[in-house]
């Protein structure tokens, strides 16, 4: 790929290739997938979700974020822009200052301001009345490993605390049990305070549970170490305070090709790893009972609510408001997804 020096319209996706793997990136969202990495001996890895309903004729009716719903991309501001009818009564509604779920830049299309085989810099201009003027991603290949290093920058018209996000979304293949989750050293998993995550939920919402592999289920307690699961659920928890303890905060296990993806991000400015565990759990078209996928998303966020209510005062979370953005200097951050070849990362099992 040429370099790109001014912005270019089109919409076609923009491909990088490396001795390492491949990536593609779409116009729709920013929206980084399919991503493949070349884990040697002509092995390889596809590693970033792909909806499965990208593509199809019916998809062109849906909302920007969903049509070609992929892989990863950057949410500001992060979080839905509906109510959940059925949240505990001790949490205040408020409105959201727009109607797009996960920010303007998901469901429209960015513009591509630089490009090579090695580095695509993608930007999107926000409405006049919006608080972000402006998103820039720029994603760049690890000319000598199979990783992609991303920055994002967010440029503001007035000072705002904003939820933020970004969020990859991992491949999962059709198998039980086939991928392992792999977390740092952490304060906590919570349940999603409302049902409303999907038709099928198997967690008891809004608790607290101390590891990922005995969260408060119907029942008794539910794994979710161990995915896909193997009956039909959709679930949104949030891991707080996740840190780096001898390795990648969060990490994903491919057993059956012996094999890893990492997830490095800055922890201090995004705090907490929210987790999307979609698996069959929602029976409705675009999903159809078809959907599986982890997205593994960093926020500075309440759970997707924050543009929607606040938690009552002495919740764990009630503190997770948002970046705080200001029109003297972008706001900045930088994120890497890699892949190694070994049995599993030298950092505790959550």
């Amino acid at each position: 790929m040429s370099a790109v020096r001014s912005a270019l319209p089109s919409r076609a996706p923009m491909r990088l290739e490396w001795d390492h793997g491949s990536a593609e990136v779409q116009a729709l969202g920013g929206m980084l997938g399919p991503v493949c990495f070349r884990l040697g001996g002509e092995r390889e890895l596809e590693v970033m979700h792909v909806a499965p309903w990208a593509g199809m004729r019916d998809a062109s009716a849906l909302p920007g974020l969903m049509r070609r719903l992929r892989g990863e991309w950057p949410c500001v501001p992060f979080g839905r822009t509906d109510l959940p009818a059925d949240l505990p009564p001790e949490w205040t509604a408020r409105a959201p200052s727009d109607n797009w779920p996960h920010g303007y830049a998901s469901n429209h299309h960015w513009n591509c301001i630089a490009a090579s085989a090695g580095s695509v810099t993608l930007a999107i201009d926000y409405p006049a009345e919006s608080a972000v003027r402006r998103l820039e991603r720029t994603i760049s290949v690890d000319p000598n490993a199979p990783a992609l290093d991303i920055a994002l920058k967010v440029w503001s018209r007035r000072a705002a605390t904003l939820p933020v996000g970004l969020h990859p979304t991992f491949r999962l293949p059709p198998a039980p049990g086939r991928v392992q989750v792999l977390l740092g050293s952490h304060d906590g998993v919570f349940s999603y305070p409302s049902a409303s995550a999907g038709e099928i939920s198997r967690l008891v919402p809004d608790t607290r549970s101390d590891s990922l592999s005995r969260m408060a289920a119907a029942g008794g307690v539910a794994d979710f170490t161990s995915l896909p699961q193997a009956c039909r659920s959709e679930e949104l928890m949030q891991v707080r305070g996740l840190r780096e303890t001898g390795g990648a905060p969060f990490a994903l296990h491919y057993l059956d090709y012996d094999a890893c993806v990492g997830l490095w991000w800055n922890t201090a400015q995004l705090p907490d790893l929210m987790l999307w565990v979609s698996n069959g759990g929602r029976p409705q078209f675009p999903w159809m009972s078809r959907h599986v996928a982890l997205g593994a998303e960093p926020v500075n966020s309440l759970f997707d609510l924050g543009r929607v209510c606040s938690a009552p005062d002495g919740h764990p979370l009630a503190d997770r408001l948002g970046v705080a953005l200001t029109p003297e200097q972008p706001w900045e951050t930088h994120y890497r997804i890699a892949a190694w070849t070994h049995t599993a990362p030298a950092f505790p099992s959550p």
